[in-house]
């Protein structure tokens, strides 16, 4: 159940933004709310609600990745997707296609989120990465801190297992 919800969260922070742009840009109002507050509560939803997705992470399964053959980072592999959804809701004409637009986007998100990106975790100082085990097989591996440069020091412990391509690893109080 865990897990369903953490996978719903992500998707719908990272889908959001659909949303956000397309208030702003139609000038969505509230009676008793200025515009900036409004528009800045747009803005801080996905923020806010991945900060909450980090909080189920013991539920996950531990595991550990290491001796990595090959570890390249990812973070800015995902903006074009990100860049989309600007650009799509900066196109949609009225809100009843909005909603029909971003019910598609959400769905096919939710159903093909086999990686779990979400640009909102470059925010909090995790980065993406694509790792080769000595095995051969290739997961996709979010980890907070510093930017990992060379395989040889990729070794991730303390790992989350979210799903059996994906794993995350929280960051240190310390970094």
């Amino acid at each position: 159940m865990f897990k369903l919800i953490f996978r719903f969260l992500l998707t719908y922070c990272a889908t959001f933004w659909l949303i956000a742009v397309y208030g702003i840009k139609s000038g969505w109002s509230v009676r008793a709310v200025p515009d900036v507050v409004l528009y800045a509560g747009f803005l801080l939803v996905p923020v806010a609600l991945s900060l909450v997705s980090l909080a189920f992470l013991p539920c996950f399964d531990d595991d550990n990745i290491g001796n990595c053959v090959e570890c390249t980072l990812a973070d800015q592999e995902f903006l074009p997707v990100y860049l989309g959804y600007f650009f799509v809701a900066l196109s949609v004409g009225d809100d009843i296609t909005l909603c029909f637009i971003f019910g598609i986007v959400f769905v096919f998100t939710f159903l093909a989120q086999t990686q779990y990106f979400n640009p909102i975790f470059l925010l909090f100082g995790y980065h993406f990465y694509h790792v080769t085990t000595q095995k051969g097989t290739r997961v996709f591996v979010i980890a907070g801190g510093k930017v990992i440069r060379s395989a040889k020091d990729a070794g991730f412990g303390n790992l989350k297992r979210i799903n059996n391509t994906t794993y995350i690893k929280r960051k240190d109080k310390r970094e």
